[in-house]
């Protein structure tokens, strides 16, 4: 089994990442996936979260995943994908983007997450180095 890990934090009220791997800068958390973050970070206690949390995540199940999100539908306009699942009791809904797949082949029926306090010495924020651009699919909202 393969596990993904992205480090959020917050960026003008709304939950971004960076990932150097993909070239992915500030990539939004929107349409239900930054509330579902906030949920969990927050029952979870996890202390300084808005500066950074680590997010683990997978296909499948993994020992200790905190919410399990069903694929709903494919997004409006066949742009991202839908999910839905029970995050810290509460039934929550979401769209993911189209950044999706660069972490997996096809939108997976099944997505487990676990959140977890930001480890020693990982910076979230990443900075391209001089002549790397930077992308996103989606922008926080200002």
């Amino acid at each position: 089994m393969r596990t993904l890990i992205l480090h959020p934090y917050l960026h003008y009220g709304c939950w971004v990442f960076d990932d150097e791997r993909t070239g992915l800068k500030e990539e939004a958390f929107v349409r239900g996936a930054s509330e579902m973050i906030s949920r969990l970070v927050e029952v979870k206690g996890i202390a300084n979260a808005s500066k950074g949390f680590e997010m683990t995540f997978a296909a499948e199940p993994f020992a200790g995943h905190d919410a399990e999100l069903s694929w709903v539908a494919r997004g409006s306009g066949d742009y991202g994908n839908d999910y839905e699942g029970i995050v810290a009791g509460l039934p929550m809904k979401c769209w993911l983007c189209p950044a999706l797949e660069l972490y997996f082949q096809t939108a997976p029926k099944r997505i487990f997450v676990k959140a977890e306090p930001l480890p020693a010495g990982v910076a979230p924020i990443w900075t391209p180095p001089p002549g790397v651009i930077a992308r996103r699919f989606v922008e926080a909202p200002r």
